[in-house]
């Protein structure tokens, strides 16, 4: 990829679903490291052991799939009241609520969609301005709910990274 950089065919490098080991290993060679690293990333998989923000420090940029989860793919979660309440609060929606939440943790949502009413959840969330008590608490509650969807078999139940 380098090598493509250095040509001009690419701006910049990416990197998906990179573990902190894969990381770590990139970084010790590479001339050009990654400026981003796509992963599943949620209120239900916030990832271990400060992944986040150790990329981040590093000018890596975190950027989310599935970032919709508590509200698009686990109904029953211990999130749904929490986060339904700051919806009803900021006048919004669930959407508007975990995209605003994903932004204040400084990680770029991965979205897509054809439906208007969708697309205009995409524009609110840039309106809503959740508070640092309303980020902390859907940090704390996700933390007690485990989900990876993306290729589970390959992580033991138990794997946060």
């Amino acid at each position: 990829m380098e090598g493509v950089k250095a040509q001009g065919k690419a701006k910049s490098i990416g990197v998906s679903n990179y573990l902190r080991p894969h990381m770590e290993a990139t970084l010790k060679t590479a001339v050009d490291p990654p400026v981003v690293n796509q992963l599943e990333y949620h209120a239900y998989l916030q990832r271990a052991n400060g992944y986040v923000p150790w990329m981040q420090r590093r000018g890596i940029v975190v950027e989310s799939f599935k970032g919709l989860t508590p509200v698009a793919r686990v109904p029953d979660g211990p999130l749904v009241p929490t986060i339904s309440r700051m919806a009803k609060e900021h006048g919004t929606t669930d959407t508007s609520v975990m995209l605003s939440w994903l932004m204040s943790k400084g990680v770029v949502a991965v979205t897509t969609t054809r439906k208007t009413e969708r697309l205009q959840d995409y524009i609110d969330a840039l309106r809503v301005k959740l508070s640092p008590d309303e980020i902390e608490e859907i940090s704390t509650v996700g933390d007690t709910h485990h989900v990876r969807f993306y290729f589970p078999e390959r992580y033991p139940n138990d794997d946060w990274s």
